[in-house]
């Protein structure tokens, strides 16, 4: 059995890499507008780009920096935190390579400007620390993302933007019916339907825990209240 732990993400930096954000002087009002109305975002951002501007002015961090150099340096600041119970004073992007990696291989699968990947990958590194750190997690299971999780993504017809939603089904899905079965169900086009009616009572409840661990995490129930069939 495949269980996911919850893990609690900050959720205005969730919120952020759930949006469709591009660079550009439109976003970047739009961004500064949001760090700003958020304290604890806004003394965060300022902290670790004292480099760029010691005062702190926001419109030229994010100038210099763009969105993707926001998103990757709280991300490792966030790493850092959980792995160490503090905020660090500079970011460790050492620390967001692997999850970039990710980000890039399931680029052509997903719309432009969509960072749904890299949450996905946030949300999996932080399971591995929540899980390390923690002495009473032995029945939990960190969300793992290989590269055979990945290849399934070529047989897909239309890009997705909840690649995350999607991804971790396919990841559930290998694991309870095998890689070669799973390859040749989705290459016959069985749709998630048929491939859920294919697990037991069990394997189904828990994928279900699994999707509301996740959601709940990332603080994202639009996949439970809205039709995000198109997405």
């Amino acid at each position: 059995m495949i269980n996911f732990p919850y893990v609690s993400l900050p959720e205005y930096y969730t919120r952020l890499l759930a949006s469709n954000i591009q660079n550009s002087t439109a976003v970047n009002t739009n961004l500064e507008m949001y760090i700003n109305e958020n304290k604890e975002l806004n003394a965060l951002v300022k902290k670790v780009f004292k480099d760029i501007d010691p005062d702190g002015f926001l419109g030229k961090i994010l100038s210099i920096s763009g969105w993707t150099g926001i998103r990757n340096r709280l991300a490792a600041v966030f790493l850092e935190h959980a792995m160490t119970g503090r905020f660090p004073e500079t970011a460790n992007l050492n620390l967001v390579t692997d999850l970039i990696n990710v980000e890039n291989k399931l680029r052509h699968f997903t719309p432009p400007g969509f960072n749904r990947a890299f949450l996905l990958a946030f949300y999996a590194k932080m399971s591995l620390i929540h899980i390390k750190m923690r002495s009473d997690t032995r029945e939990l299971t960190p969300l793992l993302i290989k590269d055979e999780h990945i290849e399934y993504m070529k047989l897909s017809k239309a890009k997705s933007v909840r690649i995350d939603w999607l991804m971790l089904q396919l990841i559930q899905f290998e694991h309870y019916l095998g890689q070669e079965r799973l390859f040749t169900l989705l290459q016959s086009e069985t749709r998630y339907a048929a491939l859920f009616s294919l697990l037991s009572k069990e394997e189904q409840g828990q994928m279900m825990n699994n999707f509301m661990t996740y959601g709940a995490s990332i603080n994202d129930s639009d996949i439970f209240t809205t039709d995000v069939s198109t997405q």
